[in-house]
């Protein structure tokens, strides 16, 4: 179905006051909470545990917001370090038998080692030195995104990135290698078996440097213990007697909404309409599609929405989970996208702007 004229009027109107809704919508306050993990960091009981956190988190988003600090399970610090509301900030620190393992900076999409020491590379003291790490990576494989691992060399000098920095990428065999000059990038290059490319030199490689971290952050679960996500928060996180908020999924409702539309791929200036009624332990108890493309696209988005039902939130109404019908809108194009941007999400809780 083509996307209704009050879509486009609306988004015009409502640019101007989308900052302040979203304002007020950043006032609910961050909550310290526990988090068990196993070895995988995936999150599971107590009783399973083996590290613990002790961290802010937001129960609107469901992001880590402000301090965190990771033990083992004799009850040792092992990392702690700050996230600006899902994303690492400032200092992250590893710490090995009471000592500094790691100290990285995280700042704009970029990090810094101030210290590495690893036992097997020369290592960064003071954030000078060169280091040796695995790291990890994305590729889309046959339209499926794959994770993947690789080996990174590189040098800190006074905080900066300088010399040579290697990217041995385990995927087919690359390397990407980097020169830095004075802590900016010079040139960029990508070796293959056939090729040799020269990148944008201002376009530095994207990679992570902890799996564990990417577990953490993304609220993955352990299997053997809870069926879906939601059944973690139900047994270990109390809400205040005041608080509320509506169905939810980790990183917010419009990080849902933008997946979506990325993997449907929907005509422009189209939209498939969702309906689903959400009970209070975040089961899908009713569903149906209130405004149709086509059949195709019926099905299409049904199977993809299917892929993350096991971890959607339910609402919750003065501190009690609750159940709620909402409206999950499918659109494509750079309008659509824009609009997932701009505007507060309260806004795509309002199932009148998509008729």
């Amino acid at each position: 179905m083509a996307l209704p004229f009050r879509f486009f009027v609306f988004v015009i109107a409502n640019f101007v006051c989308a900052s302040l809704v979203a304002q007020q919508q950043a006032d609910h306050q961050p909550v310290k909470i526990n988090f068990y993990y196993n070895e995988n960091w995936e999150l599971t009981s107590s009783e399973k545990s083996v590290y613990k956190r002790e961290a802010f988190f937001d129960l609107v988003d469901m992001v880590f917001e402000g301090v965190y600090s990771d033990y083992d399970k004799g009850g040792k610090l092992i990392a702690d370090g700050f996230y600006s509301h899902g994303i690492k900030s400032g200092i992250h620190t590893e710490y090995s038998n009471n000592n500094v393992h790691k100290k990285i900076e995280y700042a704009d999409n970029d990090f810094t080692i101030w210290e590495w020491n690893d036992g097997q590379s020369e290592g960064v003291k003071n954030g000078t030195g060169k280091f040796y790490t695995s790291y990890y990576y994305f590729v889309n494989e046959d339209g499926a995104i794959k994770g993947k691992q690789g080996f990174l060399t590189g040098e800190f000098r006074n905080g900066r990135r300088v010399g040579k920095w290697r990217y041995i990428n385990t995927h087919a065999g690359s390397v990407d290698e980097e020169i830095y000059v004075n802590g900016k990038l010079n040139s960029h290059r990508h070796y293959n078996s056939e090729d040799t490319t020269i990148l944008m030199t201002n376009k530095k490689k994207t990679i992570y440097l902890s799996i564990n971290a990417l577990n953490t952050e993304a609220l993955m679960y352990d299997a053997t213990v809870f069926t879906s996500l939601n059944q973690y928060f139900e047994q270990y996180v109390n809400y205040h007697p005041a608080f509320k908020r509506n169905v939810t999924y980790p990183g917010g409702w419009k990080k849902l909404l933008t997946l979506l539309a990325q993997a449907a791929v929907v005509p422009e200036n189209t939209i498939e309409l969702l309906r689903i009624k959400i009970d209070e332990h975040g089961q899908i108890t009713k569903f149906d599609v209130a405004v149709s493309i086509s059949p195709i696209y019926d099905e299409l988005c049904q199977n993809i929405f299917d892929l993350h039902k096991e971890r959607l939130f339910p609402a919750i109404n003065n501190g009690k989970p609750t159940s709620m019908t909402v409206y999950i809108p499918i659109a494509g194009g750079e309008a659509w996208m824009n609009t997932l941007q701009e505007m507060p999400t309260a806004w795509f809780f309002d199932y009148s702007n998509f008729y």
